[in-house]
């Protein structure tokens, strides 16, 4: 994902968006060397957006309920990483189906 500025993306707004437009991927602004934005297609935040909006309404109306007792078993901290390279690959995926 290409990184920019504030500053810079500021003054290349109109290109920047022109670029998104045409799915060359989400642009990142940052400000301080730390990303505080992320300028992505419309149709890829709609997109996204109705997703976040039906599993809100799944969870409103099934709440998650555990019963019963549950045993850990492995490595946690492996687990963890191992789920975070599942979820970048998952939003690489859908990163590539929009272009």
């Amino acid at each position: 994902m290409k990184q920019l500025p504030l500053s810079e993306a500021r003054a290349k707004l109109s290109a920047l968006v022109d670029e998104v437009h045409k799915g060359k991927g989400p642009v990142a602004i940052t400000q301080r060397s730390k990303v505080k934005a992320v300028l992505v297609d419309a149709r890829w935040h709609g997109r996204v957006d109705e997703e976040l909006r039906f599993y809100r309404k799944t969870l409103r109306s099934k709440p998650f309920k555990l019963r019963g007792t549950m045993k850990l078993t492995g490595d946690i901290d492996k687990g963890l990483e191992e789920l975070k390279r599942e979820r970048e690959a998952s939003f690489q995926r859908l990163v590539e189906q929009l272009k």
